[in-house]
């Protein structure tokens, strides 16, 4: 999965768009089997070590819980259909909404801090970007994109010429940890 493409309808196409199937499967695996060992050693008579694993095996379900609550909010992809703005979320939902009624977007760049001119995604001004959107008081976050300098700049623009009465801006964060969205 590249980089954003900026089609002539596409505003918006996050790099990771599949659901939570396959992962919160494999979550929920982990905190069973993490209860399960605590199971044998309460058979096993060590009590503390036992309430200390469905202690942490509480803790990484509700952890995971709590993220995949926060992740299926998230949209992947913004397009322009029929005069208006068509969100799709992460959880396979799509929404519809008025170009008029988008009050704000926000691009948050996270610029990579390696040089490594061998591979794309890791040229200078390359990074990650996170979309933040506010439409008719509500707001939308994205999943991150791969974008360098000059697609963030292309992005923006395209931004502006769509809905040229919202506030359109944009952070850059140099760091290391740029592919972490949050």
């Amino acid at each position: 999965m590249g980089p954003v493409r900026l089609e002539d309808d596409l505003l918006w196409e996050s790099n990771n768009r599949s659901g939570w199937g396959l992962r919160w499967l494999r979550h929920v695996t982990a905190a069973a089997v993490l209860a399960g060992f605590g199971g044998l050693l309460w058979l096993g008579g060590e009590r503390f070590i036992c309430v200390a694993a469905f202690c942490g095996a509480a803790v990484y379900a509700i952890w995971v819980t709590v993220h995949w609550l926060r992740d299926r909010r998230r949209f992947v992809r913004v397009t322009v259909a029929n005069g208006g703005l068509r969100m799709q979320h992460v959880s396979g939902r799509t929404t519809d909404h008025d170009l008029r009624m988008v009050t704000r977007a926000h691009i948050t760049h996270r610029g990579h801090s390696y040089d490594d001119a061998n591979d794309r995604q890791k040229l200078a001004g390359a990074g990650s970007a996170t979309l933040r959107l506010q439409i008719a008081g509500r707001r939308f976050t994205s999943r991150w994109a791969g974008l360098d300098s000059a697609e963030l700049d292309r992005l923006q623009e395209t931004w502006r010429a769509t809905c040229p009465e919202a506030a359109i801006d944009s952070t850059c964060i140099p760091g290391q940890f740029a592919g972490y969205s949050y």
